[in-house]
């Protein structure tokens, strides 16, 4: 009885968390937009959906100029949110402060917050795991919070059900994370991080960031089969990619070394044509 009570209030406490969390991260991406041909059948959910996953709704706004995080996957392809690149006029990945790289295509996932570029830039790539974690599993997300670097250490909640609406509608399961450290320290928002990959301790991508509770200490990722569908639908082959030891102590210099590397690098969008932008 007593175990059967506990696991009842882990399922309260982690509703009312995920019904808090109604707010996207800040629009965040870039690039030229090139739209994928709707699919003749609809694509199978990636993850099943349980009727017991708490929902976590967030407001997709209309598109405007933003920066977002991506990450390299395969050879030339590269993985981000779909409300960062959706509807842009224009999508890049920059390279420095004022240079970058124009993505030839933009490829949306049509049930998920997930979309893949295609760049004209081969760094290394991150490897990419289908396992679900466990609960309670770290979680370390590297990338562009505000557009500039930053990370955050975060802890696995449990499942939820993801239901974006707005500029577009859509559900999909997902994973709830709690945050446990945000480097630098004083960072207020994760908006920029969006698209940014979550890290599990061995370098592999569990899930991609997509939102952020209103109340600081909440996000929300994709679930780890979402992108792995993805290429399969699409007929990339990830790259893999050197797995390495990540750790509260050490989470933040291994993010400096992607984002050097580029691995994952600063995504902007323009949504409309303007006069000044980045080289590319």
């Amino acid at each position: 009885m007593g175990r059967f009570l506990n696991t009842l209030a882990y399922l309260a406490t982690l509703l009312a968390l995920a019904y808090g969390a109604a707010a996207m991260f800040d629009d965040d991406g870039a690039g030229r937009r090139e739209t994928r041909r709707p699919p003749v059948a609809p694509v199978a959910p990636v993850a099943p959906q349980r009727a017991d996953d708490p929902v976590v709704v967030v407001e997709v706004p209309a598109k405007k100029s933003s920066v977002g995080t991506a990450f390299a996957i395969a050879d030339g392809w590269w993985l981000t949110a779909r409300h960062v690149v959706d509807q842009c006029a224009l999508v890049g990945l920059l390279t420095s402060a004022k240079k970058g790289v124009r993505v030839r295509r933009t490829l949306l996932h049509p049930s998920a917050d997930l979309a893949l570029l295609a760049a004209n830039l081969r760094p290394d790539t991150l490897p990419l795991s289908g396992t679900m974690p466990a609960r309670g599993s770290d979680g370390f997300s590297i990338g562009y919070p505000q557009g500039r670097r930053g990370e955050v250490h975060a802890s696995l909640l449990g499942r939820v059900r993801l239901r974006s609406r707005g500029r577009y509608n859509i559900e999909e399961a997902a994973l709830f994370w709690a945050e446990r450290q945000r480097v630098p320290a004083k960072l207020r928002a994760l908006g920029g991080l969006s698209g940014g990959p979550m890290l599990d301790p061995q370098g592999q991508v569990v899930g991609v960031l997509v939102a952020a509770s209103r109340r600081r200490g909440r996000v929300t990722t994709t679930h780890p089969n979402t992108a792995l569908r993805l290429l399969s639908d699409e007929g990339v082959v990830p790259a893999g990619g050197a797995r390495r030891n990540l750790s509260a102590g050490n989470f933040s210099r291994e993010g400096e070394r992607l984002r050097r590397d580029l691995t994952i690098a600063k995504v902007f969008c323009e949504a409309r044509r303007a006069r000044r932008r980045p080289r590319l």
